[in-house]
């Protein structure tokens, strides 16, 4: 039997040939679903009249029908439900939405300082640290998350993984660069620039809002529904 013709449990089936145990009972043309499925050339087959009322409930050979269509779940699950490069698209993805909301967040903490170098200085390295910290969101929400996570895991797996991220960059800044740091005289960017142990709570504090946006986004991007309802819904 061709691939093509493979019948499946749920799938729509047309009578070709009646059986004589069968006759005036079942009808060529007659199409039913496949309730249940013996083996590959056994199956139950239901054919529902137009009033939702049971015509006939019979068990069939290979023989006596063929494959009318396939069952929308079944195209459904093989479109959607075979493993798929999902890391490569989910990184890019991450990448640019951290890179979009790494610029704004640096811009807004460089408009604390009420001038443009502070705002400029913010953006860019907003927009770097946002790209890292997308980029490596991203790729370990695909393997936490996966198809099936849901956004409760993307969110938790970003929210940590920045805060850990920042913490460990903000620690790791040279104390020269912390005193260089323009602050314009703001008690509270002074505040957070003046130790090691304030620079990391405030990168990791930044770098978590960053990272959990792109971690329940990702993980969202990448759901595959399991509520048939939700399968269907436009």
């Amino acid at each position: 039997m061709d691939d093509r013709e493979v019948i499946d449990q749920y799938d729509l089936v047309e009578v070709i040939q009646v059986p004589e145990q069968y006759e005036g009972v079942i009808d060529i043309g007659d199409v039913g679903v496949v309730v249940k499925k013996y083996d590959e050339e056994n199956f139950e087959i239901e054919c529902v009249k137009p009033g939702s009322s049971c015509k006939w409930l019979a068990q069939l050979n290979i023989i006596h029908i063929r494959l009318k269509s396939r069952d929308p779940f079944s195209v459904w699950t093989q479109e959607a439900l075979p493993e798929k490069p999902i890391t490569r698209t989910s990184v890019i993805l991450g990448s640019a939405i951290g890179a979009i909301f790494g610029a704004l967040i640096g811009c807004g903490l460089g408009a604390i300082t009420k001038s443009l170098n502070g705002i400029l200085v913010g953006l860019i390295v907003g927009l770097v640290l946002g790209i890292i910290t997308g980029t490596l969101t991203a790729a370990l929400t695909v393997k936490t998350a996966g198809t099936n996570g849901g956004i409760g895991v993307g969110y938790f797996t970003g929210m940590i993984f920045g805060g850990i991220l920042g913490m460990v960059i903000g620690a790791l800044i040279p104390t020269s660069w912390r005193m260089r740091a323009h602050t314009e005289g703001l008690p509270v960017l002074d505040a957070f620039a003046t130790g090691r142990f304030e620079t990391a709570i405030l990168t990791g504090f930044v770098l978590s809002i960053l990272a959990t946006v792109v971690g329940a986004w990702i993980s969202a991007k990448n759901q595959v529904p399991r509520n048939i309802k939700e399968r269907y819904r436009s």
